[in-house]
């Protein structure tokens, strides 16, 4: 990962226009990292990449 939690975190926060307090930025900052990670690997199973959930909700007018 190459970028900065410590930037990330806090844009994300404020495009979401979100104002935690600073205990809670400092703990999204410090756990970044791994949950980027495992954001990754569930991209990673090449098996499910076009596949869609089991559960499917198609809304007909």
């Amino acid at each position: 990962m190459s970028a900065d939690p410590a930037v990330v975190v806090p844009a994300m926060l404020a495009a979401a226009g979100l104002e935690p307090r600073e205990e809670e930025v400092a703990h999204m900052i410090a756990e970044f990292p791994a949950r980027a990670a495992s954001i990754e690997k569930l991209y990673a199973v090449a098996e499910a990449r076009y596949e869609e959930p089991c559960l499917v909700f198609h809304a007909e007018l």
